[in-house]
């Protein structure tokens, strides 16, 4: 039997939400769309009448005309590329005094009547000059969309106007033959003639230009030119050019003052993230994660270890990186402060894609490729190694026997094994697999598409995680353009099994360890004398992991006004996971078969959430700039609950399955609820594009916190000025293209401090007394228990230089924590250690942002373009006062550890010696622990990029680095040099005899030097210079010529090959300077190779 998951319901849930609402929002679709059909006609020298019979077949209407109104035989050049039906109207026929008219699947055409009375000028007659009259129109993007606060002016004269919230405009006094000049920040500016039209639709197309692309904040869009806060933001062209099934890996580098670690080379591992410093002392230092207006949580911690993944599973590794149009990462004060009492840590906002106007298209994905460990550590060979052993015996004064020195009395003597090849020397393979199919017209816009990713492990065996899942987004808009509906959903579900523990520990198994197998193909125990490595890694402790994810949100927005939009979000998340975990009898040493069965582990987590955020926001103009509100509200519940089974005494390794088979059973379940309301407020002024103004305000109530304290209002103002719009800039400084100064101070909070941590909490005790399981008190009640407050300050200088070919952004922030929740200490009297509580620590964290881009060649074959950024954090308590559990120090940062000081090795004794207060050397029992203080948060870090096209061909070169110190990554804590386990080939310098001068201690097995060599891990020796430069990304494709395009009849086509994880420059002594452990699998190096196909 086995236990049964929520797959089924859950994707049935799914395809039936996605049924009903594409139902609904396929509503207003059915509403008439004439004038609004693309149309695609490319010919020289074609008819008129040709035309119109194209236009005929391409949207089933009919034209009617007098015979005499228009010659239908006249020739003409056209080219239509999926052209809106009334623009290619407009082309065809104003030019010829012919207006059009639909009715009934006809399109009726007339001659314009223009009334012109004759007037007597020196005895000649004239037609009379037709009066100035009032103009009024609509400015749309391409896809139709309104562009609020465009500038229509007429050309050659003083007299304009901007468009209103909804892109409408009025212009008086425009004469018959005025020419109209619309501009707008990211779009071309168009020239209009009037040509006595009363009433225009003009449609802005999109200028390519950084500064003016789009860019994700907190319920809305700006762009970097008008952003007050900090935004950086990824888009999908450099997240997909790498072969990633994480997305936070796509961003590594690529972020000011955001440091990214990997923390496993294993597919689901979690990622670390931080930005701009640790806030917190004792709580989380996460950002919030939104996906598509949904929280979403990073990463997946519950009551069972999974395995050689470790004690969490990244949660983001279940959004497909393929399906992201945009990362936004928000940083100071302006831009996160709209999230209250969650965005103290930064906020990370991940859009996925979205149907877009256009003909249908299909879009084909696929690559294929290897990874595999890059760096080796460097460890003894039999004969060094048999050398240490020798040598410790002796200098332990022990004879080695068949129970202490298998190595050296049973074991083959001139047997090497490379443990390391043959634990994680594999190769891991590659595939994945992305189809969509995506088009839409003015009413409706779709996007539908799945994906499929298999990715094997560099350990033996079978091991692999399978991925799968589908995207889709649907969009409707009402024929006024008034309703628009949106549904957006994800599903994924994900198979894998992983080796049950941290199996990269066997690397350093002794080189002349017995042979895996026996002759015979079974697994060789050496007549018991070790333990199996492939037992443990093929057989014992397996772990199954099945995980279903579901996210999906409707967006609903009605213009109930000219710039009067009222809008609503509603999203839902569903996460399970459930595994599985064995140790059969297959894996024991048959020496202990008689007492040792099988046993299994069940572990099931499933975590809900779902948000209701309304809001209204309005856009128009008042005096000489543009004016934006926005208020809005929150409601947000999670739901989290876990269990965990294990059975024992099973007899038969063909039952592990089967829970009924056992003989023992252990039991554990837990379970949280978190509740979340605010209301919030955004104002925003923009006076001429000049001067710029945003105030932000939220109101938050969490369930987290005390009864005295559930409520808080945090805040913002960010200003901007955008001095290279002024005249006198722009006559002094010509080749000044952009220049932008901002400033924001605001407060956020932090509520990542798990939930019921104000109450009374009890737990039971494993084991019972007396038929009766006790409880133990684990906290006590607080009504005060509050949110950390983080008040933010930043000052940003941006510039752009030549036209925008170099563009440079400084920034300088400081930010300061207080009111820290740490715990107090109480009597023991009271049954519990300590009472949580605020306490009046300030943590500061100051910095500088880099970020350089620059255009360095730019013709018709060949472009080249750079990218640069580096960040400067540095972390500190400024101020404590209080008697709770804190173990920073004034004045110097959260990070740092204070270390032993090793004086090297005792001449006299063979063992390390250790600074004293005096720093006089002594033995490791009268030393001082914190002599020394080291801080291995990075001094700075960054990334470069460069980007090459010359024809066809793109080629991406990213390099990460970064400045640290961390653990060298040389010793395990587990292994004294001198036991039974290789050791790197450091230790070689160690002392021999009386005298000597050594960086290493004396090779010792019967643990006498433990403590000694312990110490020394936490002193000076046990850190190095962590520094590397990586060859983070390569991406290099081929675009097939626009002649074989045409021939082929496809949209696009192009192969690539991609590469993560190159090469890494370091003096590190470790194994991987990123991960800086002995025993966790680093980063892989990854190649692959595919094609994209568009239909």
């Amino acid at each position: 039997m086995q236990i049964p998951t929520p797959r089924g319901s859950l994707l049935a849930r799914f395809l039936t939400l996605v049924l009903m609402l594409h139902s609904f929002l396929c509503l207003p679709v059915l509403a008439s769309q004439t004038g609004k059909q693309k149309i695609t006609i490319v010919a020289n020298d074609i008819t008129l009448d040709n035309v119109f019979k194209q236009i005929e077949k391409q949207t089933g209407l009919r034209f009617m005309f007098a015979v005499d109104a228009l010659n239908v035989s006249e020739k003409v050049t056209v080219s239509f590329q999926k052209t809106i039906l009334d623009e290619v109207l407009s082309a065809l026929l104003s030019s010829r005094g012919i207006i059009w008219q639909y009715r009934e699947g006809t399109i009726s055409l007339k001659h314009q009547t223009v009334i012109a009375k004759p007037m007597s000028i020196g005895g000649e007659r004239t037609p009379a000059i037709e009066p100035p009259f009032t103009i009024t129109g609509k400015v749309l993007d391409a896809q139709g969309n309104p562009v609020p606060g465009a500038t229509v002016a007429v050309k050659g004269a003083k007299k304009g106007t901007k468009t209103d919230g909804d892109g409408s405009f009025v212009l008086a006094g425009v004469d018959a033959n005025a020419v109209l000049l619309v501009s707008s920040i990211g779009f071309e500016t168009k020239e209009v003639n009037v040509a006595n039209v009363r009433n225009v639709i003009i449609r802005m197309n999109e200028v390519v230009n950084r500064l003016d692309e789009t860019v994700i904040i907190g319920y809305g869009t700006t762009t970097q030119r008008f952003n007050t806060g900090n935004v950086t933001s990824v888009k999908a062209e450099d997240i997909t050019k790498q072969p990633i099934t994480d997305p936070l890996l796509a961003l590594q580098g690529r972020v000011p003052g955001m440091i990214i670690t990997q923390t496993t080379g294993i597919q689901g591992g979690v990622v670390k993230v931080q930005i701009r410093g640790q806030n917190s002392i004792n709580s989380g230092t996460q950002p919030l994660f939104i996906v598509d207006g949904i929280p979403y949580t990073q990463s997946i911690t519950g009551m069972s270890n999974f395995g050689a993944i470790g004690g969490s599973i990244s949660a983001l590794s279940f959004v497909n990186p393929a399906d992201i149009e945009s990362i936004d990462v928000l940083k100071d004060a302006d831009a996160t402060a709209i999230y209250g009492s969650r965005g103290s840590n930064g906020v990370i906002l991940i859009t996925t894609k979205k149907g877009k106007m256009g003909a249908a298209k299909v879009d084909i994905n696929v690559y294929s490729g290897w990874a595999n460990v890059t760096r080796k550590r460097k460890l003894l060979n039999t004969s060094q190694y048999l050398e240490m052993r020798r040598e410790a015996f002796k200098n332990d004064g022990v004879t080695p026997n068949t129970f202490n020195a298998p190595d050296l009395l049973i074991w083959d003597t001139t047997r090497y094994t490379d443990w390391q090849r043959t634990i994680i020397g594999g190769t891991a393979r590659y595939t994945d697999a992305q189809a969509s199919v995506s088009g839409g017209n003015v009413a409706l816009q779709y996007l539908m598409g799945g994906n499929y990713h298999k990715q094997t492990s560099v350990f033996p065996g079978n091991f692999s995680s399978e991925n799968g899942g589908g995207h889709f987004s649907i969009m409707g808009n009402s024929p006024d353009q008034k309703l628009k509906t949106v549904l957006t959903g994800s599903y994924a579900t994900s198979k894998a099994n992983f080796p049950g523990g941290a199996y990269a520990d066997y690397i350093d198994l002794p080189p002349n360890a017995p042979p895996i197998y026996n002759n015979n193909g079974s697994l060789n125990w050496a007549n018991s004398t070790w333990d199996n490595p492939y037992a443990a890694l093929l057989l014992r402790n397996i772990l199954d992991i099945q995980t279903d994810n579901l996210l999906s949100s409707v967006d609903v927005s009605y213009r109930l006004l000219p710039g009067l939009v009222f809008k609503a979000n509603l999203g839902y998340n569903e996460l399970s996971v459930n595994s599985f975990k064995q140790s059969p009898i297959a894996s024991i040493d048959p020496k202990y078969l008689s007492f040792i069965k099988a046993s299994a582990t069940y572990f099931n987590n499933k975590r809900r959430s779902w948000s209701f955020e309304p809001q209204i926001t309005y856009i128009t103009t008042i005096w000489k700039g543009a004016f934006n509100a926005m208020a809005g509200a929150t409601i947000l519940s999670n739901k989290e609950d876990a269990d965990r089974l294990t059975t024992g005494g099973i007899k038969d390794d063909a039952l592990i399955r089967n829970p009924a088979s056992a003989t023992t059973f252990s039991a554990a379940a837990t379970g949280s609820r978190y509740k979340y309301a605010a209301v919030f407020g955004r104002v925003g002024y923009n006076l001429e594009d000049k001067y710029i103004l945003n105030l932000t305000i939220r109101r938050d109530g969490s369930s987290r916190f005390g009864p005295r304290k559930q409520f808080a209002t945090f805040g913002a103002i960010g200003v901007g000025w955008l001095f290279s719009q002024e005249d006198f800039i722009k006559i002094a400084l010509p080749w000044l293209s952009y220049g932008k100064l901002r400033a924001s101070y605001g407060t956020t909070g932090n509520d990542q401090i798990g939930d019921y941590q104000y109450l009374d909490n009890y737990q039971y005790e494993e084991q019972p007394y007396q038929g009766v399981k006790g409880l133990r008190v684990n906290g006590l009640y607080n009504a005060d228990f509050a949110w950390e407050l983080t008040r933010k300050a930043e000052v940003g200088l941006e510039t752009g230089f030549f036209k925008d070919r170099i563009l440079l952004t400084t920034s300088y922030y400081r930010n300061h924590s207080t009111n820290q929740l740490i715990g107090y200490p109480q009597p023991s009297m009271v049954g519990a250690e300590f009472i949580t509580g605020n306490l009046p620590a300030v943590i500061q964290n100051a910095g500088w942002e880099f970020v350089l881009t620059t255009k360095n060649k730019q013709s018709r074959y060949f472009e080249w373009s750079t990218t640069f950024n580096i960040s400067f954090v540095r972390n500190k308590l400024v101020s404590y006062s209080g008697n709770g559990q804190i173990y920073a120090r004034v004045g110097r940062a959260l990070s740092e550890k204070r270390t032993y000081k090793v004086l090297g090795v005792d001449p006299a004794t063979g063992s390390y010696q250790f600074a004293n207060a005096e720093g006089k050397p002594v033995s490791y029992d009268q030393s001082v622990s914190d002599y020394l203080s080291v801080n291995p948060v990075p001094v700075y870090f960054g990334g470069f990029q460069n980007s090459f096209r010359y024809k066809g061909f793109n080629l991406d070169v990213f390099f990460q680095y970064v400045k640290q110190q961390g653990a060298n990554g040389l010793f395990s804590s587990s292994w004294v040099p001198g036991s039974l386990r290789n050791q790197p080939v450091n230790v070689l310098t160690r002392w021999k005899q009386v005298g000597d001068n050594a960086d290493v201690q004396r090779f010792s097995q019967d643990g006498s030097l433990r403590d000694a060599y312990l110490a020394s891990l936490y002193s000076n020796r046990g850190y190095a210079d962590a520094s590397f430069i990586r060859f983070k990304n390569l991406a290099l494709s081929w675009q097939l010529p626009d002649s074989w395009k045409q021939k082929m009849r496809i949209n696009n086509c192009r192969v690539y090959i991609q590469g993560q994880n190159l090469l890494t420059i370091t003096h590190y002594p470790g194994w991987d300077p990123e991960t800086q452990s002995v025993n966790v699998i680093p980063p892989l190096r990854v190649m692959t190779a595919g094609f994209q196909l568009t239909l």
